[in-house]
């Protein structure tokens, strides 16, 4: 393994190298998510209940575990806003319930001054419980009692649940978790184009070449670039798992190792995207011109900077065909469950990202050798 010491030991002698590793994804973290949190404990809901049954009530008592939930009158919505009294109002239309038995996408209209991290828990739980009763109504077939039974069955399940693993955690921190994921993400991004350049460094420098004509093969010389530069993610991972968990002390989650297997498969991903790159462009200065072009989309339309929701719904179809976006989803459903097995589909998609990123890499391997 010639090539991964000789990697590692360029690395680590530079400084910038170092900053760019170890230091600078958890200052990242702190720092945005640092103001990003402060007072995240005044989150006020507002809730307009127009359809008065005992699955919006069921709602209600969903919220208030999570925030503070304000009934009022649907006139009251934009004195409320304007005041600050309220962060966001859900406003729930009559009618809402008979849609839910039916299987249908109920109305549910939401309203803030402005879209937040703050209000994202809550959006998420809203739509998680109609998402679980629209299920209970097309089990049920229609059949209210059925329905109700089916819903408060579900309910006592869940509490068990929660009274089994309870650790003080809330939705935000849930939430600041996956943000934390984010930061964490970009960063990885960046470094897989610092291992494309160092790869174009050394065919400009002319080292490859000469690498190529010892007993060295190209697939080595390759694979062990590729495996040194995943363990120096994994490295990075593993610090800002350190840093957040034990010094930060952010909540990452009911399974670290769970949410550590997601950032390993996305290292791939990374890495395989640094060898397209290098595969592709000409020199180290157009790297890090399509650096500048690649990275900074992808982190916005994945959701690495701000939930995907808020942003309009042709941008959010764009970002489906990066592997941001499933890095992000995969992230969020192991926070939340604990369970890598939940996110299966999500690593499959950037296992494929990862393959298609390595044969384009690949592809022009003799003209990279001549």
């Amino acid at each position: 393994m010639i090539v991964s010491g000789t990697i590692f030991r360029r690395l680590f002698r530079n400084k910038l190298s170092l900053l760019l590793v170890l230091v600078i994804p958890p200052v990242m973290i702190s720092l945005l998510l640092g103001l990003g949190m402060t007072g995240s404990d005044a989150m006020n809901v507002g809730l307009v209940d127009q359809d008065q049954t005992p699955l919006t009530r069921q709602l209600e008592e969903m919220l208030r575990d999570q925030v503070l939930v304000i009934s009022m009158k649907e006139e009251a919505v934009r004195g409320a806003l304007a005041r600050s009294q309220v962060s966001m109002v859900l406003v729930v239309e009559k009618g809402f319930t008979g849609d839910v038995l039916a299987g249908r996408q109920p109305e549910v209209y939401r309203y803030s001054i402005e879209e937040s991290n703050l209000s994202m828990p809550v959006r998420m739980a809203a739509e998680g419980f109609i998402a679980t009763a629209r299920s209970q109504g097309l089990a049920a077939q229609g059949d209210e009692n059925v329905f109700y039974q089916r819903m408060d069955a579900l309910r006592q399940t869940q509490m068990q649940v929660v009274v089994a693993q309870a650790d003080g955690t809330s939705p935000q921190q849930a939430w600041d978790a996956v943000s934390a994921m984010g930061i964490l993400g970009m960063n990885m991004l960046f470094l897989s184009f610092y291992a494309a350049m160092y790869l174009l460094k050394d065919r400009e420098n002319r080292t490859f070449h000469r690498a190529m004509i010892t007993p060295l093969t190209q697939r080595s010389y390759l694979f062990q670039m590729i495996t040194c530069f995943i363990v120096i993610m994994l490295i990075q991972v593993a610090g800002v798992f350190v840093v957040s968990r034990w010094l930060m002390e952010m909540y990452l989650g009911v399974n670290m190792t769970a949410l550590f297997g997601v950032m390993m498969v996305f290292a791939v991903v990374c890495i395989s995207l640094g060898v397209a790159v290098a595969a592709n462009v000409k020199s180290t200065r157009h790297a890090g011109t399509l650096s500048s072009l690649l990275v900074t989309p992808m982190a916005m339309l994945g959701g690495l900077l701000w939930p995907r929701e808020i942003m309009p719904e042709v941008l959010q179809h764009v970002g489906l065909f990066l592997p941001t976006t499933w890095m992000m989803q995969a992230a969020g459903k192991v926070v939340e469950t604990g369970r890598l097995v939940d996110a299966t589909w999500e690593l499959i998609i950037l296992m494929l990202f990862a393959l298609v990123f390595f044969l384009l890499g690949g592809w022009r391997r003799v003209d990279i050798s001549s």
